[in-house]
């Protein structure tokens, strides 16, 4: 899940809220003082703006998220081979975008009215989205890729430019901030995952539709409620020149190979919202909820990828920082190697659960329809324990290749190389259009709408697409650093 933030500053490099109460930073709510530039203690009153509206926002955007797949099989009738590759072209879409939310706010609007202007289709596409018929679909998924791509660079750079004019040179203040804005995406993600399968399943799509539509609109308000505290913005045009050009295409052939492997890392992460439902649906014996006489959802066990996120950024920055403070054993290529090997061991156990499930079915009638249901069904923890190691994985790898992005770009491109590597998913998502109608396990969709691919031969494919991806970033990794000691090299040469 996509809940690192986007800033291009100190974002991936975020201290825990242990180290930042230790050198005496004040968190939010705790010494948040006036703006302007002489006050320098405690946090901008700006911070409490970014960050309740973020918590609103991204608990909108993930909760609408939670029940999408099963609304399109469910309330619209799509098969499995048909609703992942239209929900992997939404995201395809929601990772392009902020190519285009930079450029606008960076040469016409500036980044509050381009926020404040993109929410509004954001807005509409949330409550369209309850209406069950194909158009209405579309048009829900256009509005709601387009407002959530064009924001997404956008709000956490303003927040980084409010601290750098208000602010100035409290680089670690800033940091709490991000670390705050970091917290408030995950906890929003996390209530809204728990939630939204709940409301789905008491009230209907179209009334658990609305939870997320009316969220975005608190969002709105509430950021729009903070103009007056946030950076002043003068956009401005800046062509590059020739020298820039140079160095932004150097950079580019640099990172190429690296982010190549990337977008195979994406192919085997994004089934986690679409295919791994469907598996859990028709392979899963699901708990009931305590104190209820009914089973968790399919779709609610995402949440866990959102909890362990929130436990385990703050766990690896302190262990990261105690066991390797010079950055000798826990380099960032290791971190990434890490990260593409425990993706595939992720999808690995989803391959060895279908393996242990496939093949087991009967038809059963119900309501006057025959349906095929699988006589084996495999325990929770296998699905809990994939989602977990999946977790691990995309903080390893992700969290890591957002700083190198940053790191590795010159000061003027550093916005432009982290877009690139967002684009990675976009990728990542184009491979998974092609990829998904192979999957040929969805129990309720008939025959001639099942791919080829039973769940514990794709999920096994897919694996070994990233363990080769792997295999080829020893080289692609080690060749990078090799260069990037060479430039260090020669840079202490020629001073």
């Amino acid at each position: 899940m996509d809940k690192q933030p986007d800033a291009n500053d100190a974002i991936s490099q975020v201290p825990t809220a242990a180290k930042l109460a230790a050198d005496g930073v004040n968190l939010p709510g705790v010494g948040v003082s006036g703006e302007g530039v002489g006050s320098s203690q405690g946090h901008p009153v700006a911070l409490r703006f970014f960050f309740w509206g973020e918590f609103a926002e991204r608990s909108s955007y993930y909760g609408m998220r939670a029940i999408l797949f099963l609304y399109l099989t469910k309330a619209l009738h799509f098969s499995d081979t048909e609703a992942t590759p239209i929900y992997s072209t939404f995201k395809m879409a929601c990772y392009f975008l902020p190519l285009l939310g930079g450029y606008i706010a960076d040469r016409w609007l500036g980044r509050y009215w381009t926020i404040v202007g993109f929410s509004v289709p954001y807005v509409l596409g949330h409550f369209i989205l309850g209406i069950p018929n194909e158009i209405a679909l579309i048009i829900a998924l256009a509005l709601l890729a387009g407002g959530s791509g064009v924001i997404k660079p956008n709000i956490s750079t303003l927040m980084g430019q409010t601290y750098d004019q208000q602010r100035p040179g409290q680089e670690r203040l800033r940091s709490a901030a991000f670390l705050w804005f970091y917290f408030s995406i995950n906890i929003g993600a996390l209530i809204s995952q728990l939630a939204m399968p709940e409301l789905r399943d008491r009230f209907g799509y179209e009334v658990a539709f609305q939870f997320p539509a009316w969220l975005m609109v608190g969002s709105l308000a509430v950021f729009a409620a903070g103009k007056r505290h946030y950076a002043v913005e003068t956009p401005q045009r800046h062509e590059l020149s020739p020298e820039e050009r140079k160095l932004q295409r150097q950079t580019l052939v640099r990172l190429f190979g690296i982010f190549a492997l990337v977008v195979l890392f994406w192919v085997g992460y994004e089934h986690n919202d679409t295919l791994w439902i469907a598996f859990i649906r028709d392979y899963v014996a699901l708990p009931r909820l305590p104190g209820q006489d009914k089973e968790i959802a399919p779709d609610q066990l995402q949440f866990l990828n959102a909890l362990f996120v929130i436990i385990l950024v703050p766990t690896f920055n302190f262990v990261f920082g105690r066991l390797d403070p010079d950055v000798k054993v826990f380099t960032p290529m290791r971190k990434v190697l890490a990260g593409f090997l425990l993706t595939a061991a992720a999808v690995g156990i989803m391959s060895a659960a279908g393996f242990l499930a496939q093949g087991h079915t009967h038809q059963v009638s119900e309501a006057g329809k025959m349906l095929e249901v699988s006589t084996i069904k495999v325990s929770v923890l296998w699905p809990a324990l994939a989602y977990i190691v999946l977790t691990f994985g995309e903080v390893l790898l992700y969290g890591t290749m957002l700083e190198l992005a940053y790191t590795a770009a010159p000061k003027s491109m550093k916005g432009f190389i982290t877009a690139c590597f967002l684009v990675t998913n976009t990728l990542g998502n184009f491979i998974n259009v092609g990829w998904t109608p192979f999957y040929g396990g969805s129990l309720e969709d008939p025959l001639d709408k099942r791919g080829p691919l039973p769940p514990g031969q794709f999920f096994a494919i897919t694996a070994g697409v990233v363990v080769l991806a792997a295999v080829a970033f020893v080289f692609v990794g080690k060749r990078f650093e090799r260069r990037d000691a060479a430039q260090v090299e020669g840079v202490g040469l020629g001073e």
